[in-house]
């Protein structure tokens, strides 16, 4: 891989974006976003509207963050590292995909994850709700707000899987900001299957909600509140 050699001008757009309402025809579209890490000097993405956003959740840990955020002089920044209340190190090198998400939801990090569906509700919208990747935090959080406002199971697999298309462009804007920032983790020593977005990876997350009862009483039992329940459920179904 050559992305060490590049840099973030020629990588000047989200590569991993989309609208959570894209995951489901039953959402309403403009009011929740999930992607990869924004660069300072992006170009606004293509079917992200209205941008920027006002609300930004940043899932990432410290080290693998600036210290400013590029949109904050137009959003709120929300800071809700999973992995450190995981008590997992960025990216995780040698962790399974099952592991990894397990642990997001469990613990200290499973109330984090509550509190991303609570932001998506409640802050001032458009939400933007990315980590580095957009992949596997993002993804959980994405997945337990889709679980929460009713979505066909099978629309929330394919919406995770989406992402797998655009990791080679994830990949290159993640080394090309790790060469040039002087942080992070080598990509070398991350499984081949961090860098994938398999179906069994979400799916063992949402077995997991169905063993206890659905992603609802999850929610409920880890800080969420009926009240945070009909905000996300307005916001996302109109």
């Amino acid at each position: 891989m050559t992305g060490a050699a590049m840099t973030t001008d020629t990588l000047p757009v989200l590569a991993n974006a989309r609208d959570i309402a894209a995951a489901w025809p039953g959402l309403r579209g403009g009011v929740a976003f999930r992607s990869d890490a924004p660069f300072a000097g992006d170009d606004a993405p293509a079917g992200l509207a209205p941008w920027p956003p006002a609300t930004v959740v940043d899932l990432r840990d410290a080290d693998e963050a600036h210290a400013h955020h590029p949109l904050a002089a137009a959003a709120s920044i929300r800071s809700i590292p999973l992995l450190a209340e995981a008590g997992l190190g960025a990216a995780a090198p040698g962790s399974e995909l099952v592991t990894l998400y397990r642990a997001m939801i469990s613990g200290a990090a499973g109330r984090a994850l509550a509190s991303v569906a609570v932001a998506v509700g409640t802050a001032p919208g458009p939400v933007l709700v990315h980590c580095s990747a957009g992949k596997d935090r993002t993804g959980v959080s994405v997945a337990l707000v889709l679980s929460l406002v009713g979505a066909p199971r099978e629309r929330i697999v394919a919406d995770y899987v989406a992402t797998a298309a655009n990791m080679q462009g994830v990949i290159a804007r993640i080394s090309a900001g790790w060469a040039g920032g002087g942080h992070g983790v080598d990509l070398s020593r991350i499984p081949t299957e961090m860098l994938t977005a398999p179906a069994a990876a979400i799916e063992s997350v949402l077995d997991a909600w169905a063993a206890a009862g659905g992603a609802e009483p999850w929610f409920l039992a880890r800080g969420g509140t009926p009240a945070d329940l009909d905000a996300l459920r307005e916001r996302l179904l109109g």
